[in-house]
């Protein structure tokens, strides 16, 4: 995916402008970042109109449905977006009473980590314009092995956001391993519901989920696509998922928001929405594993 708030509408760009070539893209990209289309393909954030200079990923729920159980620990990252103060940007995951966790690519652009000020959070609410709990964000922390690039995926795409209050939601449980290939994880967020959106005011205001079945983390498929090879592959400490019906998987305004598994009959946090090799919902979604970042994450959050 590519790098921040509106790398998501550089990801939508990329995967349906598949015959330009990527020069072109990226000035589809920089058209998107200016509020022409909000969605994005490979990591996927939901742009911001009128932002220059913020990039972003985006995902979305393709072929899903909404939820009906209540995940105390779902977090939607928000900043004002034209009249709305409660903008969807990306997904998260509540890891602790004041830590969240998100995509790298959504809190960063080439030029560095965003200001935290303009952000917060709405945490524990089906619904994110309403409920659950919000608390404004005072830091972001990023993984130190990522790297923001304009045209490919990076490993290590996790970053940290400490909150300004703690809340009372539940955090979720990281999970100890990385999902095998053949295992089901369940995708969420409040992402595209269609491989053409680029409205922002088209996202879905509830939360969404699909079932996507676990790939070999060799197969070709994971590792490139048609259009950018292997620009948006799977990378060290990722993990890799299929499209049933071949049309399901994330896509803008997904990126970040938990990927989970079921142990004992309670959820874990096993990944979180990177990007994807290629077009929405056609093409293999990747996440970077919790279980491989499990150790960064309890040093930085204590």
């Amino acid at each position: 995916m590519k790098t921040s708030q509106d790398n998501l509408g550089s990801n939508l760009a990329r995967r349906t402008v598949r015959s330009t070539t990527r020069a072109a893209r990226a000035a589809c990209v920089s058209a998107l970042s200016l509020g022409l289309a909000a969605a994005g393909t490979v990591a996927y954030a939901a742009p911001q109109s009128g932002t220059a200079g913020d990039s972003g990923h985006q995902t979305k729920i393709i072929g899903g449905e909404e939820s009906t159980e209540n995940y105390s620990f779902i977090v939607s990252l928000q900043k004002q977006r034209g009249d709305d103060p409660d903008g969807h940007y990306c997904g998260g995951t509540l890891v602790a009473a004041d830590w969240v966790l998100t995509a790298a690519h959504c809190v960063t652009t080439a030029a560095g980590v965003n200001d935290p000020k303009p952000y917060h959070v709405r945490v524990g609410s089906l619904d994110r314009t309403r409920g659950g709990e919000v608390a404004q964000v005072d830091e972001f922390v990023v993984h130190p092995g990522y790297q923001a690039y304009e045209d490919e995926g990076s490993a290590h795409d996790l970053a940290l956001i400490k909150l300004s209050s703690t809340v009372s939601k539940k955090p979720a449980p990281l999970a100890s391993r990385t999902p095998a290939a053949g295992e089901t994880v369940k995708a969420t967020g409040w992402g595209y519901t269609k491989a053409t959106g680029n409205d922002p005011s088209q996202l879905p205001v509830m939360h969404r989920e699909v079932e996507l079945p676990v790939l070999a983390p060799d197969t070709p498929e994971c590792a490139s696509g048609e259009a950018d090879g292997d620009a948006w592959g799977i990378r060290e400490g990722d993990f890799c998922t299929g499209n049933p019906d071949g049309n399901a998987g994330t896509c803008g305004g997904d990126s970040g928001a938990p990927a989970l598994t079921k142990v004992n009959g309670r959820w874990q946090l096993s990944g979180l929405t990177s990007r994807a090799v290629g077009d929405c919902g056609t093409t293999p979604d990747i996440y970077p594993s919790v279980a491989e970042h499990r150790d960064w994450i309890r040093d930085v959050i204590g």
